[in-house]
């Protein structure tokens, strides 16, 4: 079991109460409870002690107590729709004795403000006394795993890591969240009140994800004003107004019936590839021509629309699979 701090505590293992009145039937009580924690800690192995005393507990007479020597710091990130923030507070002798926060870019992430905390708390762990032992408790195990790795891809992952490395004394452990742990409700409060009215934080760099969306946004917005205003491919425009990064997944043939770029007559002529433009059964060459009317591709044919409804007819084509397959049948 653990208290409010997190740390072990044998009185609530053993399942007893201890009351201060000093009654014969106390003292029995005290007595048993006495022999009960004799046994646990005879059971205790050495590993175990070990384990403990480096998650900052050790032993102390007769129960594991947390050590008033070790300085405790919690930190943690927040996302809302207000902002981002990030803030650690620091923990001494049962009294708050520092903490700090700050709001970050909007458009930061979650991980990033977890990683800023962090950072701000180990500069300040560093920059303690060298008889201080401090401990910082982060309930982000990515950002652990990040900051113990000297070739991260994140800046701020290595700039951890280097401290660490060069003050032995700082030690970084893993607290589960929003388990009852003071230390960690506290600093997860303070960087949710930081999204709103933190100091604003600069140093923390946009992550990539959102500077290639702004450059996606910027190529596909320049993109469509020299589609809207350009004065060729207008076939194809008056059937695909927008542009678009996903495929159309039209093959050779629905680009040519589309852009009406193919061995037409009526395209031939125009570029002086032919000397007439009709088709062979006497009507204008066009690619809705040979789709429509044209008395040797009866097959295929479908229904020919009105000619103010041609633009809006090629549109349905377009989207209509069974009817691009007649139209690779010409």
């Amino acid at each position: 079991m653990r208290n409010v701090h997190g740390f072990v505590d044998v009185n609530q293992l053993t399942g007893c109460f201890v009351s201060h009145a000093p009654s014969l039937k106390n003292r029995m009580v005290i007595q048993v409870e006495q022999q009960a924690r004799t046994l646990i800690l005879q059971s205790i192995s050495n590993r175990t002690k070990s384990l403990l005393k480096r998650f900052g507990l050790v032993l102390f007479g007769e129960a594991y107590i947390a050590r008033k020597d070790i300085i405790n710091i919690f930190e943690d990130g927040s996302k809302t729709e207000h902002g981002v923030g990030a803030a650690f507070c620091v923990l001494t002798n049962d009294i708050w004795a520092y903490q700090w926060s700050a709001k970050l870019n909007d458009n930061n992430t979650v991980f990033q403000a977890e990683l800023t905390a962090l950072h701000e708390a180990v500069i300040y762990a560093s920059h303690l006394p060298n008889h201080n032992t401090s401990k910082i408790h982060v309930h982000n195990r990515a950002s652990i795993m990040a900051s113990s790795n000297s070739k991260s891809t994140n800046e701020t992952a290595r700039k951890i890591f280097k401290i660490l490395l060069t003050n032995p004394r700082i030690e970084v452990s893993w607290v589960k969240a929003h388990a009852g742990n003071i230390g960690n409700e506290r600093a997860d409060q303070l960087a949710k009140d930081a999204t709103q009215h933190g100091q604003p934080y600069s140093h923390t760099k946009l992550p990539k994800p959102h500077i290639k969306g702004l450059l996606r946004k910027r190529m596909l917005e320049e993109w469509q004003t020299l589609w809207k205003n350009g004065d060729t491919g207008r076939e194809i425009y008056n059937i695909m107004p927008s542009v678009s990064l996903r495929p159309t997944n039209w093959i050779r043939e629905d680009v040519i019936f589309f852009s009406q770029h193919g061995p037409f007559p009526a395209y031939l002529k125009r570029f002086h590839l032919s000397d007439s433009d009709y088709c062979s059964c006497g009507g204008i060459g066009t690619a809705l021509h040979y789709a429509t009317e044209c008395i040797y591709t009866v097959s295929w044919h479908m229904r020919k629309p009105a000619p103010n409804f041609e633009q809006e007819w090629l549109k349905r084509v377009a989207n209509n699979l069974v009817s691009r397959q007649k139209i690779r049948g010409l």
